[in-house]
């Protein structure tokens, strides 16, 4: 399906999901190379960039954070960009909410600000581009609203329960550097290869704002991945505290009751002429005894700072 959007002479054409008739009809159409209609038809596993005298070919793959269940995760969604002269043509086959969105706002007529300018195909692809990082810019802080959530359930007493929700929150930033890393490598290329013969000499401060911008995105995946590892050490430390006071507790609960069963078991043994058990007030003599040994354990505990 092909959805149509003109303005100011520029024409955006957003592909999703599309037939062979409608690629042909494109390459046909801007008079594409072949290859690319073939770039078109499949998703490739990784982001790339192709120039050609008359257009360029970009291939992004786009981090997108979507809820599974209770959790959230990475999922990476690929769009190839073909930037014409006076052409812009997006091609999808996922839904991706910043393409949704700029396409309102560019038949509105919103994108820009009274001072900003619009003449050809490139810079609409910059502000489309600036769009879909200020959605990933949205989903890294959301991620960091995640972080400092947790933070306050482990110093709350919930460390246990944080062990899932890091494990979590670590795969979102894993797979989303994993699926963003490449961006930096098309916008150096593109900034190497410039672009000044197609739209001229000062776009070259449009791509480098646009690797300024990715710049951005990836401190902030860097900062959250060093606040990611602090607050897991720090969780680890406060369940491994936490487990060896248990242990702690249970070894000298053991170390305390074992003296007394002893005590109880020797005296329940069926032998005759066992001591005080036969006297009339055996039974509170051998409590007596055991109450003196919990004395003199409790006392050796309290001695040594045990509890």
């Amino acid at each position: 399906m092909i959805h149509t959007h003109a303005n100011k002479g520029l024409v955006w054409l957003d592909v999703e999901s599309p037939q062979e008739e409608e690629i042909a009809g494109l390459i046909k159409r801007y008079g594409l190379h072949p290859l690319v209609g073939e770039e078109l038809k499949t998703s490739t596993s990784n982001a790339k960039i192709d120039f050609y005298k008359e257009y360029i070919v970009i291939v992004l793959k786009l981090p997108v954070r979507t809820r599974s269940g209770k959790n959230y995760e990475i999922k990476d969604r690929e769009v190839d960009f073909i930037i014409g002269k006076n052409f812009l043509i997006t091609c999808r086959y996922d839904t991706i909410e910043q393409l949704e969105y700029f396409s309102k706002v560019f038949e509105a007529n919103t994108i820009l600000n009274k001072n900003e300018k619009i003449e050809h195909a490139g810079h609409l692809f910059y502000y489309m581009v600036s769009r879909i990082y200020s959605g990933m810019r949205e989903d890294l802080e959301n991620i960091r609203d995640s972080l400092i959530t947790a933070e306050s359930k482990i110093f709350n007493g919930e460390e246990r329960k944080m062990v899932e929700a890091i494990s979590n929150i670590s795969r979102e930033l894993i797979d989303f550097k994993q699926t963003a890393r490449v961006h930096r490598e098309i916008w150096e290329q593109m900034l190497e290869h410039g672009a000044t013969e197609l739209f001229g000499s000062d776009y070259s401060s449009y791509i480098g704002d646009i690797h300024d911008e990715f710049s951005r995105i990836n401190d902030l995946i860097v900062n959250a991945r060093e606040l990611l590892a602090d607050l897991r050490e720090t969780n680890d430390s406060l369940v491994d505290t936490k487990q060896n006071e248990t242990i702690r507790i249970l070894t000298l609960v053991a170390f305390f009751f074992s003296p007394l069963t002893f005590i109880a078991a020797v005296f329940t043994i069926p032998a005759a002429k066992v001591p005080i058990i036969h006297s009339s007030s055996g039974w509170l003599m051998i409590l007596f005894i055991m109450l003196a040994f919990a004395g003199a354990i409790w006392y050796f505990f309290k001695k040594h700072k045990w509890i």
